[in-house]
């Protein structure tokens, strides 16, 4: 949606997402959703025709990109009538917690059509604040495979929910039907479930689908100009992925990737989002931390009925008995924690093996594909994982700006602060090169040149413009590029 909007932001340090570096001195110019322009100094000569928003030394960056978020999962896995009641605001909330926390674009890599839909139409319009939303529709998934923690649900449910999670395709004419079918409904990429074996206690080994019905998505994929991602989970599920030709691999092996494999990854061009935080189940500090959110601002984040199912999820596995017995883990789905801890080093070590192969990363969360998977709180701890990975805080927030829109084909709009490209900014308190904690202190969100946090009100463009006329009358600003 147009609209008229000219400001110019100021007085802040500029994150060059392309050479991990930051710029002092720096102006941008917003009109309507474009970025105008990048000069260096307070943008003297367009004062006049410019709204002037003094950042007051903030570090402002391109807003933050979620490659993996499942963002209409209302952190509800009971089916209860309260549950039903919640999950449309739920949603809601979910959205709000992306802004907040400064991520301004994700790819939904998994959820129900008829939801994503309405969450996309009511973003779009401006009645709730939200990311933008690149997505997947419904997982296309063999009969009784992965996610098998999530069942296949009947009409009444399935039209509340707006569709499936999961829909399991059983041959070739299913897969093709089912693909064409998310792409009508609007998706842009294609999310596919390969798992030879279960994360559930007592779960063994489980169904995928036949070399066949797999070629059927990517060929249906693929004639209608679409990608496909892949939920992965030990090397037999990566090297099949790599043999139908899937371009990116959510969740980094349990496994450690060999050498010659992350070779062909890198020279395939494949993309590796390791969403290492959800595979950390081992970290106490993780589970602490979750914790304390939850203690500080849980009602804020989750509806009533979600926070009291999360806080029920923590009980199972952190106050126990954990790990239940057999007859309550047949009944109940409940994850083998000791099983994915066991492999979350290789995980670690995976994501290091693949950029020495040259290969790509990119920096997803699973947000609300766990029930403690709380939208923006994992997106911090994601980066802090990918920094004890070996990469510096410059590399970190590249990947998570620049990178994460390479990746999802969106790079000539989004990821960087450049003439011509979409205005999605955040400013955040401190130096994020120095320390990643700065990007838990978000303070301005900037999304299509619209401010959805820290909008400045008239008292402070009034009094603004009156400092920078004079500031302006005394020493006039440079302009260039970057």
């Amino acid at each position: 949606m147009k609209f008229d909007n000219r400001v110019v932001l100021f007085n802040c340090r500029l994150f060059d997402s392309e050479r991990g570096r930051l710029l002092h001195d720096r102006s941008v110019l917003v009109e309507g959703e474009e970025i105008k322009a990048v000069e260096k100094g307070a943008a003297a000569g367009r004062a006049g025709s410019f709204t002037p928003v003094d950042l007051g030394g903030l570090t402002l960056m391109p807003g933050l990109i979620d490659t993996h978020v499942h963002i209409t999962v209302p952190f509800m896995h009971e089916v209860t009538p309260r549950a039903f009641f919640a999950m449309g605001r739920q949603i809601e909330r979910n959205a709000r917690a992306c802004i907040e926390a400064g991520i301004t674009t994700v790819r939904d890599a998994g959820g129900f059509p008829g939801r994503l839909s309405s969450l996309v139409s009511a973003i779009d319009s401006g009645d709730i604040p939200g990311p933008r939303i690149i997505r997947c529709n419904s997982c296309i998934a063999a009969p009784g495979g992965c996610p098998d923690w999530v069942p296949s649900f009947r009409h009444f449910v399935k039209a509340f929910l707006g569709g499936q999670y999961a829909e399991r395709v059983g041959s070739p004419e299913e897969a093709a039907r089912q693909t064409g079918e998310m792409i009508r409904q609007g998706a842009q990429w294609i999310k596919v479930y390969c798992q030879h074996r279960s994360w559930l206690l007592g779960g063994g080994d489980l169904p995928v689908l036949d070399p066949a019905t797999f070629r059927a998505v990517m060929d249906t994929a693929r004639r209608y100009g679409r990608k496909v991602c892949c939920h992965v989970s030990r090397m037999e599920d990566l090297e099949y992925a790599m043999s139908m030709g899937v371009d990116t691999y959510e969740h980094s092996p349990l496994e450690e990737i060999p050498d010659r494999t992350a070779v062909e990854f890198a020279a395939r061009g494949k993309v590796l989002n390791p969403t290492l935080t959800c595979l950390d189940a081992g970290s106490d500090s993780l589970w602490q931390t979750i914790g304390s959110v939850l203690d500080e601002r849980g009602p804020s984040i989750l509806e009533p009925e979600p926070l009291r199912q999360v806080r029920r999820h923590i009980r199972t596995y952190r106050t126990g008995p954990y790990p239940p017995p057999e007859s309550e883990y047949r009944k109940k789905p409940c994850f083998d924690l000791p099983l994915i801890a066991r492999g979350f080093p290789h995980a670690l070590a995976n994501v290091g093996r693949i950029l020495h192969a040259g290969g790509r990363v990119g920096v997803g969360t699973d947000s609300g594909g766990l029930p403690t998977a709380l939208f923006g709180v994992f997106y911090a701890e994601e980066l802090k994982r990918l920094q004890l990975a070996g990469l510096t805080p410059a590399q970190v927030l590249m990947l998570a700006t620049s990178g994460n829109a390479s990746i999802l084909d969106v790079g000539d709009r989004i990821g960087t602060i450049r003439p011509g490209r979409i205005a999605d900014m955040i400013a955040v308190e401190g130096n994020p090169l120095e320390d990643l904690g700065a990007i838990s202190k978000v303070r301005m969100v900037m999304r299509a040149g619209r401010f959805l946090k820290g909008a400045p009100g008239a008292d402070h463009f009034r009094i603004v413009s009156k400092w920078l006329r004079g500031r302006n009358s005394r020493q006039p600003g440079s302009s260039g590029t970057p």
